[in-house]
């Protein structure tokens, strides 16, 4: 059972450092919001991404939007869907700094939560698992030795 306790303890460890690296990639992201503002766009093209060889790929969509200052900005989003969510001449939200306008991204929720979210998620899980078997081992350990 000693394996049982190595296994659970290494589990949490794993699973403490996921969260601590979804919980910081959060704040960094809470952080990037405040520095970046909103605008709408329009989807002006699709481009399909494959991002590992023999699957599908994705579609990315390329945005146009003008600034508050009155610079047009054109972005390819890091985020895409199979099968495609947008169309071309779709009006989205985007979001994107004010002192770099080329570092815009579809202002969605995914866009903006996937990363810290599955890895919170991940990391919990991990976390849990590895909890549980650290205390099952203790238990079985300690009923063998009474």
């Amino acid at each position: 059972m000693g394996a049982l306790i190595l296994i659970g303890l290494l589990f949490a460890l794993i699973g403490l450092a996921v969260l601590i690296y979804g919980v910081v990639s959060a704040v960094k992201q809470s952080r990037e919001l405040g520095r970046q503002v909103g605008a709408t766009g329009t989807v002006v093209d699709l481009v399909k991404r494959v991002f590992n060889p023999g699957s599908g790929g994705v579609y990315c969509p390329v945005v146009e939007f003008t600034t508050a200052a009155g610079q047009a900005v054109r972005f390819e989003s890091q985020f895409g869907t199979m099968p495609a969510i947008h169309q071309v001449g779709q009006t989205i939200a985007v979001r994107y700094e004010v002192a770099d306008p080329q570092k815009a991204e579809v202002d969605s929720a995914t866009s903006r939560w996937l990363v810290p979210g599955c890895m919170m998620g991940m990391g919990l899980g991990f976390l849990v698992l590895g909890s549980s078997m650290l205390v099952i081992g203790i238990l079985v350990l300690a009923g063998s030795n009474s």
